[in-house]
């Protein structure tokens, strides 16, 4: 499919049709079973509902809905004068267009249709290269993917690659279940909105603990957010709020989107006087082993080349970033916006 074939032009989310809306979710699933919840309707819906209006580029093929760039303007001044975001903002692990296998487009083109007259974009993955989409300054993403024989064959596989590490992570589960009593691990939370405000107290204090003073969840609107993905889940992104206990005290936890067969794993956190126990790790492990009961096979820790997300790491992934402009308007807002971020530093 050529560029000459495709008519872009930009909506406000909530003008959508129901079968506009049906047909992005079709393009949606058809990325197949490795999809970013991220890109999906359910994510958009969310977050037109708790953070930002959230504006969608769409690519028509005819009459056919070939491409969907779901947006927002950036918070602030800038964003008010026209620099959009990908939708989501700092909350986005993905960003990028839902788009027909052999879609091939381009910024100026997407900009120019959505009348979009500058954007700032990270998190665009490397898959986007396919439809013309790219970037700069590539950092790096991390993945586990799950043996095909499911999860115990994936711990067990994992054992002959790196016995240490597995030895060492159920050496502290026992560890834990002798000091503070049986451990139990939930998938699914069953007080979720209970165990989502200790997920985001904890996060919150592990962000003044380590000075990240922008920490999101600090923000009430990103709470609301997630609140608001556990309370609507959809095909396309569907929320996991998992427990980690130990006798009658919660030890870790974790907050994540799921799409087809891929698991965002997004906000874990573990309670610091567990510390002790790589509880992290243990709850990594638990993930794994549930993997054959929720369908996962690709766990996607996101943006970041740590320790911690090596320890289970299979493979990697590029990211990238970049700022676009269109016409004179959008060249002023990119120039204030590289202005603005010489004087933050």
């Amino acid at each position: 499919m050529t560029l000459a074939d495709l008519r872009a032009e930009g909506r406000a989310f909530d003008r959508l049709s129901a079968a506009e809306l049906a047909a992005w979710d079709a393009l949606h699933a058809a990325q197949g079973p490795e999809r970013w919840a991220f890109l999906s309707v359910g994510f958009s819906a969310a977050v037109h509902e708790t953070l930002a209006p959230v504006r969608v580029v769409l690519l028509w093929d005819g009459d056919a809905l070939a491409g969907v760039l779901p947006l927002q303007r950036q918070p602030g001044r800038l964003g008010r004068l026209g620099i959009h975001e990908p939708v989501g903002g700092v909350m986005a692990d993905y960003a990028g267009l839902v788009g027909t296998p052999g879609l091939h487009t381009t910024w100026p083109a997407l900009l120019g249709g959505g009348a979009i007259p500058c954007l700032f974009f990270t998190h665009l993955d490397e898959q986007q290269r396919a439809h013309g989409l790219g970037g700069g300054q590539p950092s790096v993403g991390l993945r586990t993917r799950i043996h095909a024989e499911g999860g115990a064959a994936h711990w067990a596989w994992l054992r002959t690659q790196d016995k240490k590490l597995v030895d060492d992570t159920e050496r502290r589960e026992r560890k834990l279940q002798r000091d503070h009593g049986a451990v139990s691990f939930a998938m699914e939370a069953l007080a979720p909105e209970q165990n989502l405000q200790i997920l985001i107290e904890s996060k919150n204090a592990q962000y003044r603990r380590t000075g990240a003073s922008g920490g999101p969840l600090l923000e009430p609107q990103n709470q609301r957010l997630l609140a608001h993905l556990l309370a609507h889940p959809s095909e396309g992104c569907r929320a996991r709020l998992s427990v980690l206990t130990a006798g009658e005290r919660w030890v870790s936890g974790h907050f994540g989107l799921q799409s087809g067969s891929t698991l965002h794993y997004w906000f874990p956190v573990y309670g610091e006087a567990f510390a002790a126990y790589s509880p992290g790790r243990i709850l990594f492990k638990h993930v794994i082993l549930q993997a054959d009961a929720t369908g996962i096979r690709l766990i996607d820790r996101g943006q970041g080349d740590t320790a911690a997300k090596r320890d289970f790491a299979t493979e990697t992934h590029q990211f990238f970033k970049g700022l676009e402009a269109r016409g004179l308007r959008g060249q002023m807002l990119a120039a204030a916006q590289r202005l603005a971020w010489r004087f933050a530093r």
